[in-house]
């Protein structure tokens, strides 16, 4: 197989030296193409003519070698590495077998014609290329023949003699070849890259020396025996096809990497002049092509088209306005269908054969860039270079990609300075998907995946986690109040770190549990003795509010020797054990021990509890409304299941959602929710055509997402009920999505055929990601109650606020804020555009006949200063709040 190195802009020819790169001093490659025509003419009707072939077996016909090299030239592997190109053919094979089965007139001849036909009828490659290409294979076959006929004279053809004079011919030829190229090159580009010399001639040796010693198995068993020739078609074949299936795989690799690293380059780039340019120098390499063009149409009729160009003499114009109608010719195709196209001359409109005239183009890609609203303009590349004759179907799929790729690039580009900040806040937001933002420590995610990695990973010693839990918090935070029991938590969190080792991993896990993981210890009872240091840290008093606070905590303690076990356990045991602390007089810590059964013997009897409720009915909704925030009109309504316990009347989901998921129960649980809530919201709807809009929001737990069933649970419920898809919300938080996100995804793009509105509840408070925002089919962004909280705490803490509904606006989702209970947070978050609210501050979640004289009550009541529109029902914001 031959093969050569080339760079990305540049076409190719056979073998060792398959190509003339982009030409732009013809007039000194001519002159080349001339010395080399009379080089090979001279070496033709001189040595050559007196040269006499040797007796050989038998002879090919003329005809049967022209043929061979034909194929040999049509069936090229095409490899392109980085800004490197290969190609790889069978060119050596006849040449050699016509070393030794043919005259040498006939040979050289025969290969000319081969060749001609090849690069003119196949390749169609220009006249400059072919008389090129034409030129040196010429002088080369003229030159093996010579070679060869002068060595194998000096021995027997089937021996050394031959064998050298074979590999000397194809080794010198190859050289020659690829002096010709670089030379070529030199002459075209005004300079001379000879550092690339030692790669490509040794690249192409290599190559040679391999076709040549398959050639020479050939020759010797044709001489031997001729029809044992078919001995050597399955091996050659087979080569053949594995470099083939080697090359198309190398293509997708490719082809992913440059997505890839183009993306990364889109995404990197701070100017849209500067992406442009550098994603058509990107393009034009990948598809090699000369010409690169990004237009972008108008927002305006009476304003000019901006064409950024990369022409084929390597010059470039940046935003330059240009007189060209977007409604006709290749423009109105690609924005009427919406998809990348092939363009081949000769082309019918006038207009556009002068445009594409007026830079060189022969052959093109377009496809459009799609704005938010409308095509924003088209993307083109033009005249294919190299071996490949033309683009091709792959070629406009993989571009097609491309320009979606850069349309989200430059549309980006257009959005206001804010989403440049929501940028810089990336980081903090995936800080805050593993830190609790009040004290800085590890949230409960990031704890639970360093305990598992603890167990996983472990080398030497015991592990162990802590749970630490302050004494009588609720009584400190309702008297003092949350700004000082916020104080308190975090100076705990203080005193907590400075018992530990750097390489320990202190966690809040939220309200006031905080909790530890201790590796490599050379022995239990390390973790006894961190643990007195931390009960210790906490005798000096805390100072809130200008009182002395004195403040105790209760741990307990789990801890593994053998690294055994799951982190689930390991936490369990260690809450377990906190409890009894707790019930064994608070302000101490207790080491987990098996016979600490009473806490699992509790939950077995709420699981019993739970499972009876299930049977008899006795869960029931309540219901929060939703609001808009610029008409204070009620738009839905949020569905809250609670647990109406026998003995303990209402019993809220924090008490019993946890264990319903853990037990499964929580699958018949959430189906009855999803049907009561429809059927009821239905009957709402049916009520008034004032209320015929009305959307209702279910939560959807992690169990019920990785139901299979669950699409047509839903699409059910849609059909009894008689409810809309679109008015239906289903609500999934952060951590659900992340927990199995390919299965999540699978999950909610069913969910959306059916036409229901996805909400992502809670964000920011779990694995806040900016990139998987956009891998799932969300419309709805929930604000959770804590960033709420800090829109009044000053300008550092309501950053993270304003970036989230800000967000929301530019990846064209509707936001909610939930836990809304002051009026200045209401005005806050008006004033930011956030869509809709929820909370205290408009209602507490009611039951159905309180939702029904809610949305009785009209716009008289309404403290939005704006009036209701008609056919909408105002909320009664509560006159004591805020």
């Amino acid at each position: 197989m031959t093969g050569t190195t080339r760079p990305a802009h540049g076409d190719q020819s056979r073998g060792t030296h398959r190509g003339l790169f982009r030409v732009s001093g013809t007039g000194r490659v001519w002159v080349l193409n001339a010395l080399m025509a009379l080089g090979g003419i001279a070496l033709f009707i001189g040595p050559i003519r007196g040269l006499t072939p040797f007796e050989a077996p038998f002879h090919f016909p003329w005809w049967s070698l022209a043929a061979m090299f034909l194929l040999a030239e049509i069936y090229v592997v095409h490899l392109q590495f980085r800004r490197d190109a290969h190609s790889f053919s069978l060119g050596e094979v006849p040449l050699v077998l016509g070393l030794f089965f043919a005259s040498p007139v006939q040979l050289v001849l025969a290969q000319l014609i081969g060749i001609f036909a090849a690069l003119a009828f196949h390749r169609r490659q220009s006249p400059l290329r072919l008389f090129f290409n034409l030129g040196h294979f010429f002088i080369e076959g003229c030159l093996a023949v010579i070679i060869f006929g002068y060595v194998v004279r000096l021995g027997e053809p089937i021996g050394a003699a031959g064998w050298a004079g074979t590999f000397i011919a194809t080794s010198v030829t190859s050289l020659i070849g690829v002096l010709m190229i670089l030379l070529a090159i030199g002459l075209s580009e005004g300079r001379f890259d000879w550092k690339a010399l030692p790669k490509t001639a040794g690249l192409g040796l290599l190559v040679t020396a391999a076709n040549t010693s398959l050639a020479l198995i050939a020759v010797t068993i044709l001489w031997q025996d001729p029809m044992a020739v078919w001995l050597l078609i399955v091996p050659t074949v087979t080569l053949f096809l594995a470099y083939r299936a080697y090359t198309s795989e190398r293509a997708k690799h490719d082809s992913l990497e440059f997505l890839y690293e183009t993306t990364r380059m889109l995404q990197g780039s701070r100017e849209a002049e500067g992406a442009m340019q550098a994603l058509l120098y990107r393009a034009s390499s990948m598809f090699r092509a000369e010409v690169a063009e990004v237009l972008l149409f108008p927002p305006n009729e009476n304003e000019p088209t901006l064409r950024t160009l990369l022409a084929p003499d390597g010059s470039v114009e940046i935003m330059k306005p240009v007189e060209l109608d977007p409604i006709e010719g290749v423009w109105a195709r690609v924005a009427s269908e919406g998809q990348a196209i092939l363009l081949a001359r000769p082309i019918a409109n006038p207009r556009l054969n002068a445009h594409f005239e007026s830079i060189g183009i022969r052959d093109a890609m377009v496809a459009p860039l799609h704005g938010e609203t409308r095509v924003m303009g088209t993307i083109m590349i033009g005249n294919r270079m190299g071996d490949v004759s033309t683009f091709d179907d792959e070629d406009l799929k993989l571009f097609e990609t491309l320009a979606n790729h850069a349309s989200v690039s430059l549309e980006r580009g257009r959005l206001e300075e804010s989403v440049a900040k929501l940028t810089e806040l990336e980081g903090q937001l995936k800080h805050q998907a593993f830190h609790d933002s009040l004290t800085g420590l590890a949230n409960r995610a990031l704890f639970t995946d360093r305990v598992e990695h603890a167990l996983t990973h472990r080398r030497s010693g015991s592990t162990a986690v802590l749970f630490i839990d302050i004494d009588d918090f609720k009584t400190i935070n309702d008297s003092l109040g949350h700004e000082a029991g916020d104080g308190l938590l975090v100076s705990v969190a203080e005193r907590v770190q400075v018992c530990l080792r750097p390489a320990d991993t202190p966690a809040r896990l939220g309200g006031d549990e905080f909790a530890i993981l201790l590796e490599e210890m050379s022995e239990p009872e390390d973790a006894l003795r961190i643990a007195d240091r931390i009960i210790d840290s906490m005798r000096s008093p805390f100072i809130l509010q200008d009182k002395e606070i004195f403040v105790h905590v209760s741990i307990g303690i789990a801890v593994t020797e053998d690294g055994r076990g799951e982190a689930s356990d390991l936490l369990r045991n260690a809450d377990v054990a906190m409890y009894r602390a707790k019930s064994q007089g608070k302000g101490r810590y207790e080491m987990f021990q098996p016979d600490m059964h009473e806490a699992a013997l509790a939950r077995l009897r709420l699981k019993g509890e739970l499972q009876r409720a299930v049977d008899q009915d006795e869960f029931g909704l309540l219901y929060q409304p939703l609001v808009d925030m610029e008409s204070g009109t009620i738009v839905g309504a949020e569905a809250l299941v609670r647990w109406k316990h026998p003995e303990h009347g209402l019993v809220s989901p924090d008490r019993f959602i946890a264990l319903a998921e853990e037990t499964g129960l929580i699958l018949p649980m959430g189906t009855w929710v999803l049907q009561r809530a429809c059927h009821q919201a239905r009957a709402w709807q049916l009520r008034s055509d004032d209320v015929r809009d009305l959307v209702i929001n279910v939560n959807l737990s992690a169990r019920q997402l990785q139901n299979p069933d669950l699409v047509d649970e839903v699409a059910v419920v849609l059909r009894s009920s008689g409810l809309a898809p679109e008015s239906l919300t289903l609500e999934i938080t952060e951590s659900v999505l992340m927990s199995d996100t390919e299965a999540a995804i699978s999950q909610l793009q069913a969910l959306k055929k059916l036409g229901v509105q996805l909400a992502l509840d809670d964000f920011g408070t779990g694995y806040s990601s900016l990139s998987y925002l956009r891998q799932f089919p969300i419309d709805i962004l929930k604000v959770a109650k804590p960033f709420v909280d800090s829109l009044l705490k000053g300008v550092e803490d309501a950053a993270l606020a304003h970036a989230i509904v800000k967000m929301g606006k530019t990846l064209g989702l509707e936001t909610i804020a939930e836990g809304v209970e002051l009026r200045d947070q209401w005005t806050h978050l008006k004033r930011l555009g956030c869509d809709l609210a929820q909370g205290f501050y408009f209602s507490a979640p009611v039951d159905e006949d309180t939702f029904v004289r809610l949305l009785g009550e009209l716009g008289t009541k309404a403290r939005s200063p704006r009036p209701a529109a008609e056919n909408q029902t105002v909320i009664p914001f509560p006159r004591t709040a805020g």
